[in-house]
Order: structure tokens, then C-alpha cells, then sequence
């Protein structure tokens, strides 16, 4: 994650007070399942697919793509 806080500059915009604070998000993706990194960030999850309500995702892709 350094690799991609340099390359974005990260350190420069909370420099400025940009530190996306209060934003939320919406990843439309393959799901998403309770990694550890994530466990009091998802807010909502809506299953378009298969109707379930429990946090799932069929191939891993949507958890990758969602861990920050």
C-alpha cells in the first residue's frame, strides 16, 4: 500500500486537509466478505444477484477491490 500512497501523493493532500473523511463510497463488484480490514467500514450490502443478505462474495474479486 506505501507503493500506491507514493504514487498517488496521499501525504500531500492531507497535507491540504483532503483526507476523504465523511465520503462514501459505493463498489458494485462480485461482493464482499468480512475480512478484518473492512469490518466496521461496510455500511451496506445489497445482493442483486442471488437475494442474500449476509455479506458474501462468489470469487474473491469484490473483497480485494474493497480492502483499503
Amino acid at each position: 500500500m506505501n507503493r500506491v500512497r507514493n504514487l498517488l501523493n496521499i501525504d500531500r493532500l492531507h497535507e491540504q486537509g483532503i483526507t476523504g473523511k465523511g465520503v462514501g463510497i459505493a463498489i458494485l463488484d462480485t461482493g464482499v466478505y468480512t475480512h478484518t480490514d473492512l469490518a466496521d467500514n461496510i455500511v451496506c450490502f445489497q445482493d442483486m444477484i442471488n437475494d442474500r443478505v449476509a455479506l458474501y462474495d462468489d470469487n474473491g474479486h469484490g473483497t480485494h477491490v474493497n480492502v483499503r
